[in-house]
């Protein structure tokens, strides 16, 4: 009985783990083959909004 448990305590991690990873790797080479040259498109648009932007003063 307890290697029942044992072998379902992994399969469970086994295919948590497998799901989290499949999701990393797929984002991962979904942005280097369909991401072109505007990977960071959107990041330097919202770098070159924020230049201007005074500090914030804390009280």
């Amino acid at each position: 009985m307890i290697s029942f448990f044992t072998d379902l305590t992994l399969l469970a991690l086994c295919v948590v783990g497998i799901t989290a990873l499949m999701g990393s790797i797929s984002q991962f080479i979904a942005v280097k083959l369909f991401g072109g040259k505007k990977i960071f498109h959107f990041v330097d648009k919202s770098k070159s909004f924020q230049e201007n932007w005074r500090p914030v003063k804390r009280r």
